[in-house]
């Protein structure tokens, strides 16, 4: 009897370790089905942490807007609005959960800031809720965790993709990439934070060295993204139109 009160409790000590763990893992599942555009995996792993959107603790709620963050932003991609509209929605109410539980948790304020502004590129009656919403959520995350990596990434895609009239500067947005860059390279990812961004960092300073006309510098963030994630498709894609 002894014996099995104490596997009991070493059981409920270990169990938060586990359900990091597992959430950790499903983001980097996420991450890696993203990098490769396989959507039919983001779908996999939506159906997976359904639950967690409403019932998960905040690493679960969290994950779980990721996952449609991610199934967000290939539907821009494949510019399938119904689409992006149900999943930017689902990562809206999953980030709200996580925020529920966590009200200074500035990685879910910033994934709820993308996915408003994703919202916002629909157009329509929306927009400018959507638009003011997801300056808002970035604000609260900035004011939380300025210098998180994720946090500038994600204010930086915010800028590119927002509608002028809410808030949209590409020029700034380039620049944000570049400083989200250089943040993760001087950075180390630890176990108990989401770890994502630093590939898309380069791939997007790669995008605004070309739009700038430099294909030197645009052909070395994406070589830098590749180093990170060799199976980025969207930068490997990018690369290939600069070298032939």
């Amino acid at each position: 009897m002894r014996h099995f009160f104490l596997v009991l409790i070493l059981a409920t000590l270990t169990a938060p370790i586990a359900i990091a763990a597992d959430s950790a893992t499903l983001q980097q599942s996420a991450t890696a089905a993203y990098l490769r555009a396989d959507g039919i995996a983001l779908q996999s792993l939506a159906t997976d942490v359904q639950a967690w959107r409403t019932t998960g603790d905040r690493d679960e709620r969290y994950t779980a807007a990721y996952v449609a963050f991610r199934q967000t932003q290939l539907a821009a991609v494949a510019e399938d609005k119904q689409r992006l509209r149900t999943s930017g929605e689902q990562c809206v109410a999953a980030s709200a959960a996580a925020i529920q539980t966590d009200e200074r948790y500035a990685e879910a304020h910033a994934l709820q800031a993308a996915c408003y502004g994703y919202l916002a590129t629909l157009g329509g009656f929306g927009a400018i809720s959507s638009g003011r919403k997801s300056g808002k959520a970035m604000d609260v995350a900035l004011a939380l965790a300025p210098r998180n990596p994720r946090v500038i990434l994600i204010d930086a895609l915010g800028l590119a993709f927002r509608p002028r009239f809410v808030g949209g500067d590409k020029t700034k947005a380039y620049q944000r990439c570049r400083e989200a860059a250089s943040v993760f390279d001087a950075s180390r990812a630890t176990v108990a934070t989401p770890d994502w961004g630093a590939p898309e960092s380069w791939y997007w300073v790669g995008r605004g060295a070309e739009n700038a006309g430099d294909a030197t510098a645009a052909r070395q963030a994406y070589e830098r993204a590749l180093a990170l994630a060799n199976d980025f498709a969207a930068a490997r894609r990018r690369l290939a139109t600069l070298t032939h």
